[in-house]
């Protein structure tokens, strides 16, 4: 758990589903609709973690909040897809660097 890992001012965590708790977020993905399989994966894995209970109950509950908090359910939804094997690359970990010690994502452009 990341100290990024907040909703709501609760820390959360994420559970790791089995194949038949994540079938309607494969389902969705089938579908070609990322973005339902990505809320629904969200709903079903996120979790308070004091007490380990969901929470939101479902895909729409996700759609229902706030726009300002998108960014952040994004990268939530993110790490869901990270914890449960859906992408190989940790939203968490830091940027990558080059041999030459340069952030990657930098722009590159002549030395000043």
């Amino acid at each position: 758990m990341s100290e990024r890992d907040v909703w709501d001012g609760r820390p959360v965590t994420f559970a790791a589903l089995s194949i038949l708790e994540g079938e309607p977020a494969i389902e969705a993905f089938g579908r070609g609709d990322g973005k339902t399989g990505r809320y629904t994966l969200l709903a079903l894995s996120l979790r308070w973690a004091d007490t380990e209970e969901r929470v939101f109950v479902d895909a729409d509950h996700v759609r229902a909040q706030p726009l300002r908090n998108w960014v952040t359910l994004i990268r939530l939804a993110d790490k869901a897809m990270f914890v449960n094997g859906l992408r190989n690359d940790d939203p968490d970990a830091p940027a990558p660097t080059v041999a030459n010690g340069h952030d990657t994502q930098a722009s590159a452009g002549p030395s000043p």
